[in-house]
């Protein structure tokens, strides 16, 4: 059977309508998927903001690095006052930024019978707890002096004044510093901060039942004395290198540029108490030894215990490490 042949008008128009038609389609196809894709992109984009909100409401502002330096800042307005009236209103003023509305205005502190008057020295975080979810006590260690200025005798004035003489200056007396401990209830509206209950001294924390750590495990020493003799030549060179040389003359004693020079802050002494152990690697040794130097500013002495990784390379000797034991 023959086979149907179109006129040329009608096989152009039915082409034309092929390519349209599989255009279109390619067209819609590509479409459904960039709309799926922009639809999945902001899903994933809502979730990530959904889980920075929720890492960010766990998080306690409070009990964090900010809630703990507006700690030290109420401090140093809590710490400092003074007996007269006027003093009294402007602690208040000064304390009205740090504190809840409805606290006390002096944050619980009363000036009924008060002979001294207060003035810090010095606030340092010592520990915070994080008591819910936007609340922290924040326990600060402070050191503040007392001042008191006691009027001279009434009568002695009146002597001084009828022996025209000049009358008695009033006493002045200074007490401290004293060191306390006290509690800030510090909350937050996660931006800012307030204290929003009062205060209050705690006990000084005891000290703890801890020895030092300065024995050295002497098992497994070397007892070759004649590496230990060079040993001790070499130690000796590199200490004092280590405290007057210059970083290019310390480099030729050093593996690595990691060992910064002391020179000018103290100055090398003698090496003591060494012990000397073969070390982890073929002609490394490792070094247990007490060094003692002189400060340079204050001629005092020091002992630094030290803990050196040294190794030899044919008859040079360097230091791998060295570490404050």
């Amino acid at each position: 059977m023959k086979k149907r042949e179109y006129p040329k008008a009608i096989f152009r128009r039915k082409l034309m309508k092929g390519i349209f038609w599989t255009g279109f389609t390619l067209v819609l196809f590509l479409s459904v998927v960039a709309i799926v894709r922009v639809g999945n992109a902001d899903a994933g984009a809502v979730s990530s903001e959904e889980l920075k909100q929720e890492v960010s409401d766990k998080k306690n502002l409070a009990a964090s690095e900010g809630g703990q330096s507006f700690s030290e800042n109420f401090a140093k307005e809590y710490f400092n006052w003074e007996r007269e009236d006027e003093k009294i209103k402007d602690r208040a003023d000064r304390l009205a930024p740090y504190i809840a509305d409805g606290l006390d205005e002096q944050a619980g502190l009363s000036y009924d019978g008060m002979e001294w008057s207060s003035k810090l020295h010095d606030a340092q975080v010592w520990n915070v707890e994080a008591t819910g979810e936007d609340t922290a006590l924040v326990t600060l260690r402070v050191t503040h002096e007392l001042q008191k200025v006691t009027p001279p005798d009434k009568e002695a004035v009146e002597k001084a004044k009828k022996d025209k003489k000049d009358p008695p200056e009033p006493k002045e007396e200074t007490s401290g510093p004293h060191e306390k401990f006290i509690n800030i209830p510090v909350k937050t509206d996660g931006r800012s901060f307030v204290v929003h209950q009062i205060p209050y001294f705690v006990a000084s924390p005891k000290k703890p039942d801890i020895k030092a750590d300065s024995t050295v495990n002497e098992k497994g020493k070397v007892d070759d004395s004649k590496i230990r003799k060079e040993a001790t030549s070499f130690l000796n060179t590199f200490f004092k290198v280590y405290t007057t040389g210059t970083q290019e003359e310390l480099s030729y004693y050093i593996e690595e540029n990691s060992i910064q020079s002391m020179n000018g802050i103290m100055t090398f002494k003698e090496v003591q108490n060494l012990i000397v152990k073969k070390g982890q690697q073929k002609d490394d040794y490792d070094v247990s030894v007490t060094v003692l130097f002189t400060e340079n500013e204050s001629m005092g002495q020091v002992a630094y215990p030290y803990q050196l990784t040294i190794t030899k390379d044919a008859d040079r000797w360097f230091v791998k490490q060295i570490n404050h034991h």
